[in-house]
C-alpha cells in the first residue's frame, strides 16, 4: 500500500514568500540606512548571523527528527537535507582568527573541516543503511514535497545579489527569511508526512 503524500499548497507558500521577501528587503534597507543599529546588526558575522545559525541548526534538527521517525522515501531525503543545513549553519558560524571575527562563538578552520568530514560520513552511513528507499526517493511523488526549499534557495540567490551590490542589510534579512522559510518547510513536512 502506498503512502498518501500531501504537498505544500503553492499559492499559499509562494504568496507568503513574495510578501515576506518584499518585507525583508524593506526592513533590511530601512534598518541599514535609517537607523543607527544597521552596522552592528548587519556587519559580517554580526548579531543577525548568530540568529541565522540557530535557525539553521533547529531546522536541521527537525529534518533529522523526521528522518529518525520513520523509514520511508521522505525520511531518506531528509537525511541529506539535514546535512546541507548543518553545513550552512557551519558556514554562518565565524572562523576564529578571521578578519571579520568580532568575538564570541567561533570555529577554527580545522574544526570546520573536521565537522564537515564527520557530517558527510554520518550522512553516507545513514543513506547506506536506508538504501532501499533510494529508488523511491527519486520519484517526484516524494521529492516534490520539498519544493519550498527551492524557493528558499531562490531567496538566498537574491541575498547574494544584494551582497554583491553592497546592501548588507537586505542580504542578511533575505538570508534570515530563507532560513525561516526552510524552518517552516521542515515543520510542515514533519507534521503532514
Amino acid at each position: 500500500m502506498q503512502q498518501t503524500v500531501f504537498y505544500p499548497e503553492p499559492a499559499k507558500w509562494i504568496g507568503w514568500a513574495i510578501v515576506l521577501s518584499l518585507l525583508a528587503i524593506a526592513a533590511g534597507y530601512w534598518a541599514e540606512f535609517h537607523t543607527g543599529s544597521g552596522n552592528a546588526l548587519f556587519v559580517e558575522n554580526g548579531r543577525v548571523e548568530g540568529t541565522q545559525t540557530i535557525v539553521l541548526l533547529v531546522t536541521a534538527l527537525v529534518f533529522a527528527a523526521r528522518a529518525w521517525r520513520s523509514h520511508d522515501p521522505v525520511a531518506f531525503i531528509c537525511i541529506p537535507v539535514a546535512c546541507i543545513l548543518l553545513h550552512a549553519a557551519m558556514r554562518e558560524t565565524p572562523r576564529c582568527g578571521s578578519a571579520f571575527y568580532p568575538g564570541g562563538p567561533c570555529l577554527t578552520a580545522a574544526t570546520k573541516y573536521t565537522l564537515s568530514a564527520i557530517m558527510l560520513t554520518i550522512m553516507a552511513v545513514l543513506l547506506y543503511v536506508r538504501r532501499k528507499d533510494f529508488k523511491d526517493a527519486l520519484n517526484p511523488r516524494y521529492s516534490l514535497v520539498f519544493w519550498p526549499l527551492g524557493v528558499a534557495f531562490l531567496m538566498l540567490l537574491a541575498a547574494e545579489l544584494a551582497e554583491s551590490r553592497h546592501f548588507e542589510g537586505i542580504e542578511e534579512m533575505l538570508e534570515m527569511l530563507a532560513y525561516c522559510y526552510a524552518f517552516a518547510c521542515s515543520i510542515w513536512i514533519y507534521r503532514h508526512i
